[in-house]
């Protein structure tokens, strides 16, 4: 297997990038019904786990993006399930962004750090 060129794993991690993007946008519109300003602020609780991300964009490897991508969006839907679709169970404002910040930033950590080596061992095995 032989990896994109630089240009192309660009593209593919700032994809990723904005599909979670989308997934937190999805969250705002159909569950929280954000308008804009609240939308923007929304964004920024994403910004901070996805930061890994966005910097694995300017290294050696791009689709190191994907990776972080892939490892923080199960918080998303996550959150979506616990504000959205599980039956409220009494008790105040959801907490559930603080876990997606707390848990999310790790998993996208560990996404990044995983997909270098990950596609090292894939491009030396395939044909």
């Amino acid at each position: 297997m032989k990896l994109p060129s630089r240009a192309t794993s660009f593209l593919i991690g700032l994809a990723a990038i904005a599909l979670v993007v989308a997934l937190q946008t999805f969250n705002s519109v159909v569950c929280y019904r954000h308008d804009l300003a609240s939308w923007g602020v929304s964004l920024c609780f994403v910004a901070v786990p996805m930061l890994p991300a966005v910097l694995a964009l300017a290294g050696p490897q791009p689709l190191r993006a994907v990776g972080a991508s892939l490892l923080f969006a199960p918080w998303l839907v996550y959150a979506y399930y616990i504000d959205c679709i599980k039956p409220y169970t009494g008790g105040g404002a959801s907490m559930i962004y603080v876990a997606v910040v707390l848990y999310g930033l790790p998993s996208a950590i560990v996404g990044t750090l995983l997909t270098g080596p990950l596609l090292r061992w894939l491009a030396k095995r395939a044909p």
